[in-house]
């Protein structure tokens, strides 16, 4: 397995033909044997994270085609595209490309090989996010409204937070209607948005909450009556 570079070839011997040796005086002068580099293609590999959180893509996520002998690369260096950088734990959902590069190790030797590094997706997936609807309450014959605050999240990253959103009672009349009657109504939330998040960064789910109309407090009082007395 002879390593790129010159070789020096040596003629010695010439016999055979219509010549005959002993009528020259032979003089051998070297050639040169060339061994060119092979082509090598190092690929990075596909790699996903979700959005929030980090991601070390190593030095071993990558495929070699090309090699010659059996022979192996050890390592590479591998580096996300973005600002930041795909494997933050900030970088938006979405795709980044991966840069491999200073390919070494293994049983190769890199001067034998011209080297073509072909590039990777890194895929950022959007978190899970969790959005329901808080309880509320009112007396029948009041009017209830909503507003867009009362609500809960889970998933939320990097510290982020959800501004507000759209709540929606069922019912016909709608529960937060003065003539609405006494009992459970959904509340259903959606459009969440504001605060420091953004929407395209989650997978949102949006879970309902509770609206109960509790019955108005009624009195009854009876009217007073008199009658005068008589014998019977």
């Amino acid at each position: 397995m002879a390593a790129v570079g010159s070789y020096t070839i040596t003629p010695s011997t010439a016999t055979g033909g219509t010549f005959d040796p002993a009528n020259y005086a032979v003089t051998y002068a070297t050639g040169t044997l060339t061994v060119n580099p092979s082509d090598l293609t190092v690929t990075a590999s596909a790699q996903s994270k979700t959005y929030g959180a980090t991601l070390v893509l190593g030095t071993s996520a990558f495929t070699a085609s090309g090699l010659q002998n059996g022979e192996t690369v050890g390592a590479v260096t591998l580096t996300a595209s973005g600002t930041p950088a795909g494997t933050a734990a900030t970088a938006a959902a979405g795709p980044y490309t991966i840069t491999s590069s200073a390919a070494t190790g293994g049983t190769f030797s890199p001067a034998n090989y011209t080297i073509t590094y072909a590039t990777g997706t890194l895929t950022v997936n959007p978190a899970a996010l969790t959005v329901t609807a808080g309880a509320q309450s009112k007396t029948y014959g009041a009017a209830l409204v909503l507003g867009t605050s009362a609500f809960t999240t889970s998933g939320l990253q990097n510290g982020e937070t959800v501004g507000s959103m759209i709540l929606t009672a069922s019912g016909s009349p709608a529960g937060t209607a003065a003539t609405a009657a006494v009992g459970p109504y959904t509340v259903t939330p959606s459009a969440a948005t504001g605060g420091t998040f953004n929407p395209a960064n989650y997978a949102v789910t949006y879970a309902t909450g509770t609206l109960t109309v509790n019955p108005a407090a009624l009195t009854v009082t009876a009217s007073a009556h008199s009658k005068t007395y008589a014998r019977p």
